[in-house]
């Protein structure tokens, strides 16, 4: 009867001692699930060229996290900047990416999106039961956007989101620092997605920018 339990607390020893040298970047989902589209409500794609700006802070934004099984990373920025460009790519018919708060190109544009990161908090555990391990995952993130109408140089819609996101994952004696990887990752696509749901739906819902929106497709149907 004694073997079992050292058995056990020697798999769990060697879980920690192990993971301590592993360094992970477990990647993110790039698609959008269906909790976005869910929170977005009303998806309506516009004849309107849209001109999108990532502020740097936003588009290139990693978390590291390092606990008793390893050092991880997640590309945080990437994984958004894909999710939010596919979720405009059903709301207008053409996206230009832009590396400037304004644009420059040759082709004309209707709007100009700009979006930064506001805040953003990520928490991450292990917790080694008698004959168990356990991850628990907490995320957050707050961004702000503005639209702009380029003729007329005024900012036409403000809008700020704040999302987060809560997981845990039990196994019965180890747990691979890949698996405790999705389930992390999990929880951060999961709060991606739902602050891009909630942006997209704010705009849908504001009379402001619909205003507007009516005067881009008019301006592009008379050209």
């Amino acid at each position: 009867m004694t073997g079992k339990p050292i058995f056990l607390s020697l798999l769990l020893c060697g879980f920690a001692i192990f993971g301590c040298s592993i360094k992970a970047s477990p990647p993110l989902d790039a698609s959008l699930g269906m909790e976005a589209f869910e929170r977005m409500g009303t998806i309506d794609q516009r004849n309107i060229a849209l001109a999108l700006f990532l502020d740097p802070k936003l588009r290139d934004l990693t978390v590291e996290q390092s606990i008793k099984i390893g050092d991880f990373t997640f590309d945080v920025g990437k994984a958004f900047s894909a999710k939010l460009i596919k979720a405009l790519a059903y709301n207008f018919k053409t996206i230009h990416l832009i590396t400037t708060p304004s644009y420059h190109g040759d082709i004309p544009v209707n709007a100009i999106m700009r979006v930064a990161l506001q805040d953003v908090d990520v928490n991450m555990g292990v917790k080694a039961g008698f004959a168990t391990v356990g991850t628990q995952a907490y995320s957050r993130i707050a961004i702000r956007a503005d639209i702009l109408d380029p003729k007329e140089n005024k900012t036409v819609w403000v809008g700020t989101s704040q999302a987060k996101a809560e997981g845990s994952h039990e196994d019965v004696g180890q747990m691979s620092y890949q698996e405790a990887g999705r389930g992390f990752a999990g929880t951060i696509g999961d709060a991606i997605d739902r602050a891009i749901g909630d942006l997209l739906a704010q705009m849908s819902k504001s009379e402001s920018l619909r205003t507007y929106l009516i005067k881009w497709e008019r301006e592009n149907h008379d050209q």
